[in-house]
């Protein structure tokens, strides 16, 4: 008898690496392609290179550029042509407008996916006001709501989310098989020219608000004038204004010889590997996956005292937060001296193999995400 896979319809605000639209490509290489086909759709037109390796790993890009006039009829099409069996938006409150057009086409599972703990932009009465709307479709067009951490879904939904039994946290899944390889240290030193005694400093995130580039700079530059061997890669991409001005402010500051723009990277657990420290001081997060991924790296981590940060503390080690309240000598005077050094890093395979005890391992949020697009559990909601 021929298997008709699960067809879902995953909704992000861009395509790239990292965020979102990384863990769950992450999760689509661990899929059975017979029971599970994954479509990555986008709202903007940011894809890049990203496209092939959602192809190769077999799953299929869409675009439906987002407008107030131009988004619905088109988005509407494509549920209608495609009959999803889910739509699984990962647009913050947008995605209350997302699940409304698909229950219209009666898309049976509906699924809002909290992936941080702030939608980025200001709360002026307008926003409020369609904030609230929003929420009101999420709350009647839902079928479930999951966040990766505790602190992303009592952000978006409130304190009594544990009341809602639509509601449920399922922490990104990692493959701790990526990790496993020995470090690459000396070629990654000679890639970017930098010494073989480089006191090594690391940062993994797009180029956005959120990532406190500014912040992280000026813990760099206490960083190196404590430190004449210290060097810091930043790897992402992301919103030009914010490179740009994190390339001046590096300048101003005399660093332009111990920063690297790497940009966007498919080799970031090597890189992890081959560093001493991540350096991690978001203003926000919904659960950052290279905290995880330092983690099962062996790579210390010094990052802001988040909630969701702490979340991952509490069962992985390796991890010092410090309040972003606390001045650059601090931050600075933690970064020179990590939790771990190199030396005492010990056997990389059994550092990444402490995740698979752990609610990141991947075949835990596959197993659950399964679950949910299946219906297992299926409570809809009561009212508007």
């Amino acid at each position: 008898m021929k298997i008709h896979p699960t067809k879902v319809l995953h909704v992000f605000g861009r395509l790239g690496r990292g965020g979102a639209p990384m863990r769950t490509l992450d999760l689509l290489r661990h899929l059975d392609r017979q029971h599970y086909q994954l479509h990555f759709c986008t709202l903007s037109d940011v894809i890049g290179n990203f496209r092939h390796e959602i192809e190769a790993a077999g799953g299929r890009v869409v675009t439906a550029p987002y407008g107030l006039f131009r988004f619905a009829r088109p988005f509407t099409r494509l549920l209608l042509h495609e009959r999803f069996d889910v739509v699984h938006s990962h647009v913050y409150y947008q995605s209350g407008n997302i699940l409304r057009l698909a229950a219209r086409c009666g898309v049976p599972v509906r699924v809002a996916h909290f992936r941080s703990s702030h939608d980025g932009t200001y709360a002026t009465p307008i926003r409020r006001l369609q904030q609230w709307l929003l929420r009101r479709w999420i709350k009647h067009y839902a079928t479930d709501i999951l966040a990766v951490s505790r602190q992303a879904m009592q952000s978006a939904w409130g304190d009594q989310w544990q009341c809602d039994p639509r509601c449920r946290v399922v922490y990104n899944g990692l493959d701790p098989h990526s990790f496993a390889a020995p470090s690459d240290r000396s070629r990654v030193l000679d890639e970017f020219a930098l010494p073989d005694d480089a006191f090594l400093c690391i940062h993994v995130g797009r180029m956005s608000p959120a990532k406190n580039h500014g912040r992280l700079v000026e813990i760099f530059a206490t960083v190196a004038s404590q430190r004449a061997d210290a060097y810091l890669l930043l790897v992402g991409w992301g919103e030009q204004t914010i490179e740009e001005a994190t390339r001046r402010r590096v300048a101003e500051l005399g660093l332009a010889g111990r920063v690297c723009f790497c940009g966007e990277r498919s080799d970031v657990p090597r890189l992890l590997k081959a560093a001493d420290v991540l350096v991690f001081p978001s203003r926000w997060e919904g659960l950052p996956g290279v905290v995880i991924e330092a983690c099962a790296a062996g790579t210390p981590v010094v990052a802001s005292d988040l909630p969701s940060i702490q979340e991952i503390a509490a069962r992985l080690p390796g991890i010092e937060t410090v309040s972003l309240d606390r001045s650059n000598q601090t931050w600075a005077s933690r970064v020179s001296c990590p939790l771990r050094s190199r030396a005492a890093r010990g056997n990389t395979q059994s550092l990444s193999g402490l995740l698979s005890d752990t609610e990141f391992a991947i075949r835990n949020c596959a197993e659950t995400m399964c679950s949910v697009w299946d219906g297992q559990r299926r409570i809809l909601p009561s009212g508007g």
